[in-house]
């Protein structure tokens, strides 16, 4: 039967999608489209809180019995939440279901996702298709956000949906992989604000475009080439080593503000590359989260790596021009007050993170 082998497919797709640490369906954030001839097959694992009319227990969880009651209400919604396209084409929804993670396992009350799984369907064969996700207009899902993988034969590519971009094109192209990468990129290191703290703690200590230069180089080629080597798979370092390296970073550049001052700024060059090494690291984390496109993994890598530059070039521009502004606006003596507070700030609160990454 037909419904059988869709349901069957998009189980296996569910199952494959799974790393090792997830034993059951798919994680909450998480999704995949598998395209095979003129048909999609999603399951895509959606925030109960994207969804209303369904709690009765008013637990804000989901569970098997309020999908069996309300199952129609959050087709519906679904429906508009979830919209597939290929070129001005929407896909015909030829079957849907939804389903629960963890249901199986003891005390289980219910669930803060649901797992929806539908299948597609076109009057021709897809090549590229349109994912638009609605479902980050409420407060509690503003800052949710969704990484979808999307397979074609031999071919697969990924992107993390949000707020900031609810809708992505898959297979549309070398181009859009390296404009749809740069703006991950760019996202990331805007968004990373351990990364920011960071460069506003090398660069409020100097004073003059041979200073900032010389760090800004050093920590661009330090986490370049950290970043290369662990989206390759060539270096690899668990997160809860790496991130509470990267928040002693910001800690150890700060007090050395604070106790060597701009006295130290000619041996700041080789702290800051050492530091660069471990945010290199850091930075690679979403591409492992998302993976380098399958075709093109060098120009994926290549738009992740100019979107992150394109991002620190935007906040080192803002950053230089606020300081210089103080500087202005105060009087010499005060610049090394201005000095201490920003380094004493950013050691507390790079202390706080990294005893918060340290447990847990």
């Amino acid at each position: 039967m037909p419904w059988l082998l869709a349901c069957l497919h998009i189980l296996l797709l569910a199952a494959g999608f799974q790393r090792p640490a997830h034993a059951h369906l798919m994680p909450a954030g998480q999704g995949a489209v598998n395209v095979v001839g003129d048909s999609a097959y999603a399951v895509i694992a959606v925030p109960a809180a994207a969804l209303s009319g369904f709690d009765d227990n008013r637990d804000g969880l989901i569970d098997a019995a309020e999908i069996n009651a309300h199952r129609a209400w959050l087709d519906s919604q679904l429906n508009g939440l979830l919209q597939l396209r290929s070129g001005e084409e929407p896909g015909r929804l030829v079957f849907a279901d939804l389903l629960l993670s963890h249901i199986d396992e003891p005390g289980f009350k219910g669930s803060d996702h649901v797992v929806v799984a539908r299948r597609y369907r076109w009057s021709k064969p897809v090549e590229s298709f349109t994912l638009r996700v609605n479902a980050f207009g409420l407060p509690a899902t503003r800052n949710a956000q969704l990484l979808v993988r999307a397979i074609r034969g031999e071919r697969s590519e990924a992107a993390v949906l949000s707020a900031h971009r609810s809708d992505y094109v898959f297979f549309a192209g070398p181009w859009v992989i390296l404009r749809n990468f740069a703006v991950t990129g760019a996202e990331h290191i805007l968004l990373g604000a351990d990364h920011l703290l960071f460069l506003l703690t090398i660069l409020v200590v100097g004073a003059g475009w041979r200073y900032w230069l010389a760090v800004i180089t050093s920590f661009t080629i330090a986490h370049s080439i950290t970043l290369t080597l662990a989206a390759l798979g060539w270096v690899s370092v668990p997160a809860s080593v790496v991130e509470p390296l990267i928040a002693a970073s910001i800690v150890l550049l700060a007090v050395d503000n604070l106790v060597r001052g701009p006295g130290a700024n000619k041996h700041r060059i080789a702290l800051v590359f050492g530091c660069g090494l471990l945010h290199g690291l850091g930075i690679a984390s979403v591409l492992s989260d998302i993976g380098l496109s399958g075709g093109s993994r060098a120009l994926s890598l290549l738009g992740f790596n100019l979107g992150v530059e394109f991002g620190q070039m935007l906040f080192v521009a803002a950053a230089l021009g606020v300081l210089y502004a103080v500087r202005r606006a105060m009087r010499e003596a005060w610049h090394g007050r201005v000095v201490q507070a920003c380094s004493l700030a950013a050691a507390l609160i790079g202390s706080g993170w990294m005893v918060q990454r340290v447990m847990g």
